[in-house]
């Protein structure tokens, strides 16, 4: 008798070990599905390093991809505009991520990471570079080097786009740049002079309403100078040559003045080095 219930104890044990162990090791379909999207979001070693900036400038088709926060709002209609009137043998589609997060944030946002893989886009415009306003903290570029280096993995251009200065702020126009500057040197990339066509505009006419009332975002004035800088980026033709589009809701005085500081400050700048 003893030894049978020493036999069943033990065979007893066996199972309950076995069934543990498969227990331990099973997963469920959640938590697969889980690990699959977390090991399929991107990282700078993932992609070549430093690879030649593609030049969609010529194609037929713009297809142009935002990822941004609150200040790309109403920029992507206004480019698609000023493109459709001032080159009709060409077409432009454009599309805003979702969401308005960090670049540092959006490298982990799977629907983001997606949108540009599994889509054939001309150009990738990347906003909301985290920075300190005070110039005290260095946050990390690690996220915008790896979305640039994705971008030209598919043959995308890649646009930095800095931030315009708040209202009254003379020195951060120029310090944001000189940040994307020091992206771009890490991983070439093109940058857009946003910030400096804006201390530009507002040195040579601070009449013009350029901030909204908050003094962070652009009013309407901010908005077209920051498109037409971009449209220039994207496309090569002079921003001073875009007709008057009365869409833009400024005057065609006022558009013929930031057309000729977009170009300028394209001028004076190395934006892109194809």
């Amino acid at each position: 008798m003893q030894t049978n219930l020493n036999t069943f104890c033990f065979s007893l044990a066996l199972i309950i070990g076995l069934s543990g162990c498969n227990s331990s090791g099973s997963v469920s379909p959640e938590e697969q599905a889980d690990k699959s999207t977390s090991s399929s979001l991107p990282k700078l070693s993932d992609y070549d390093a430093n690879l030649p900036i593609p030049n969609n400038q010529q194609v037929a088709d713009f297809k142009v991809l935002f990822f941004g926060n609150s200040h790309i709002g109403g920029i992507p209609n206004k480019i698609k505009a000023m493109v459709e009137t001032t080159m009709p043998d060409k077409t432009i589609e454009v599309e805003t991520a979702p969401g308005n997060d960090y670049l540092a944030e959006r490298i982990r946002d799977s629907r983001s990471v997606n949108l540009l893989r599994n889509e054939s886009w001309s150009h990738l415009i990347l906003q909301a570079q985290k920075y300190s306003q005070s110039g005290a903290i260095d946050y990390p570029t690690t996220a915008a080097q790896t979305w640039i280096r994705m971008a030209k993995h598919h043959n995308v251009t890649p646009i930095l786009f800095p931030e315009h200065p708040q209202a009254g702020n003379i020195t951060e126009g120029q310090r944001v740049h000189d940040i994307h500057e020091s992206i771009a040197l890490n991983e070439a990339s093109c940058v857009s002079p946003v910030g400096l066509a804006w201390d530009k505009a507002i040195s040579l006419d601070p009449s013009l309403k350029y901030h909204s009332g908050d003094g962070n975002h652009a009013a309407t004035t901010g908005t077209v100078l920051t498109s037409l800088v971009l449209f220039q980026v994207i496309t090569g033709y002079s921003a001073d040559l875009v007709p008057h589009i009365e869409s833009l809701n400024v005057s065609e005085q006022t558009q013929q003045f930031l057309g000729q500081i977009a170009a300028q400050t394209i001028a004076e700048n190395n934006v892109c080095e194809y």
